[in-house]
């Protein structure tokens, strides 16, 4: 197994600005879907056979890749471009030529009925992107170590089902409603309504690499599904929690519960944002002790409490053997050392403790998985598109996933024939 030593071996951004065509070639020559192409050849059998499977594949990817709302947006790109039809396996001399086709872009029903079958071999997929995060872990050093779960809101392009309304194809009767609310450090809040759907993504926060997802209607709750997925990765994936050191999260995935499943069970420092549901109290103070802590999670001395006079304790570490986080004071004048049980309240005292530095370094990671949704909506047109239905949305969600995962292995493979000295193991 060969890992790559040097981060600046891969940067996405390095994919970002290559040219669709070049992104293209980079995805076909690395995506591993030999096998699936073989089953749907197998299906299709001795059937009409104007646009095989090879091309169609090809094209699906290619539609991704080109940034594409819309089928007959990507028909129209395939008309005018000869250097992507040929990419794509489209051969212009059978059109001109041999008459082989009475057309030689496939016409958009064709995309349709496509599609409709990619969807009954979602497990093929699913395998194929699990086989790239394999290759990541693989190739690529301490991916895995620091991951970041997410969940994004994708409206759905239909309108809420009207219950008077049959199903026509129009509606979209799996999305659902989801209320998104907005805190600000200043105190406000805004709420937005969604109707669609939420993709869960748990990304590699060092190299913004997607690691597993889950696509679901908005209204399902952003806790369960993380509970879900973690129950899942463990009968199923488990290499990824035993590689994971550190789980990044926001406010929403704010759980004592499963910050104690994460440390205790599998050894996972859960870094994950507080909320803020004290109402009124602003101290609490520890048993025993002469301590006190807050919301956010630092730790004082009570000097006086009648007076109100407290002194913020420094944070000097924790004790793994006694699973307690320690504190000093500030000055050396008072040498006293206090250890503060995690188990007083999972919530705010985590393995790291949010006071401090690698706490906050760590928790700056956790962009990159907002910059993975970014890309999705950016270059995967998910901000804008024609997607109707949860089987349509977690096969466009995967298509896309396989296709950044094979631009990414081939960008690796490309630059390991750079690299002079590889760990073998």
């Amino acid at each position: 197994m060969n890992i790559i030593q040097e981060k600046t071996i891969f940067d996405y951004m390095e994919i970002e600005v290559l040219g669709d065509l070049e992104r293209l070639v980079l995805c076909l020559d690395n995506v591993a879907d030999e096998e699936l192409c073989r089953k749907l050849e197998n299906e299709r059998g001795n059937g009409r056979n104007d646009f095989p499977v090879r091309v169609m594949l090809n094209l699906t990817y290619a539609i991704k890749i080109f940034g594409h709302r819309s089928v007959e947006s990507f028909r129209r790109e395939l008309s005018r471009n000869s250097q992507l039809r040929k990419v794509c396996g489209l051969k212009d001399e059978d059109y001109l030529y041999l008459g082989k086709r009475k057309t030689l872009i496939p016409k958009a029903r064709v995309f349709t009925l496509f599609f409709k079958k990619l969807e009954k071999y979602q497990e093929k997929l699913d395998k194929i992107f699990e086989q790239d995060v394999k290759y990541m872990y693989d190739n690529l050093e301490d991916f895995g170590r620091d991951c970041a779960l997410d969940g994004k809101l994708i409206d759905s392009y239909a309108k809420k089902e009207n219950k008077n309304t049959l199903e026509d194809g129009r509606r979209d009767i799996d999305a659902d409603w989801t209320c998104k609310t907005y805190n600000f450090k200043d105190g406000t809040s805004k709420k937005t309504w969604h109707f669609g759907y939420e993709t869960h993504i748990l990304c590699d926060a060092k190299y913004g690499l997607p690691i597993w997802k889950r696509v679901e209607k908005a209204s399902v709750s952003e806790q369960k599904i993380a509970d879900e997925m973690i129950e899942d990765l463990d009968k199923n994936r488990k290499y990824v929690l035993d590689k994971m050191e550190n789980f990044l999260a926001d406010a929403g995935y704010d759980d004592g519960k499963r910050n104690a499943l994460l440390k205790d069970k599998y050894n996972i420092n859960p870094l994950v944002d507080i909320r803020h549901m004290w109402k009124e109290e602003k101290m609490r103070e520890i048993e025993n002790k002469p301590l006190s802590y807050n919301e956010d999670g630092e730790v004082f001395y009570i000097k006086d409490i009648k007076k109100g006079e407290y002194e913020k304790l420094k944070y000097l570490g924790y004790d793994k053997q006694r699973k307690c986080l320690r504190y000093g004071f500030k000055y050396d004048t008072d040498k006293r050392v206090f250890r503060i049980p995690i188990s007083i309240d999972r919530r705010i005292f985590l393995p790291v403790a949010r006071d401090s530095k690698k706490y906050e370094n760590k928790y700056k990671m956790r962009t990159e998985v907002e910059r993975l949704n970014g890309r999705l909506d950016r270059d995967y047109m998910f901000n804008d598109h024609f997607i109707r239905g949860k089987e349509k949305m977690n096969l466009m969600v995967t298509l896309s996933f396989i296709v950044m995962m094979s631009m990414a292995k081939g960008h690796i493979k490309n630059k390991q024939t750079n690299i002079r000295s590889l760990v073998k193991i």
